[in-house]
């Protein structure tokens, strides 16, 4: 179980991530309020998604004009 110190629970309550040591893992880790890693997922999701959409669009876009060009030689 991880313990937080009255400071970090504070700004937890703030809305900020604390990064902590954990012998265990051997490293850091930051927690963070879960509406905070919520709201954030969600952004790079749609993120994610826009430039999936564009990449697609691009691909099109290309197909198009190679076609457009093999029929267009001049």
């Amino acid at each position: 179980m991880i313990q937080l110190t009255d400071e970090q629970a504070s700004v937890l309550k703030q809305g900020y991530p604390v990064r902590l040591f954990v012998p265990k893992l051997g490293g850091d880790v930051v927690v963070v309020p879960a509406a905070q890693r919520e709201s954030t997922e969600s952004v790079l999701q749609e993120t994610l998604d826009e430039i999936r959409e564009k990449a697609a669009l691009s691909k099109l876009g290309r197909r198009a004009a190679a076609s457009w060009m093999k029929e267009n030689p001049y």
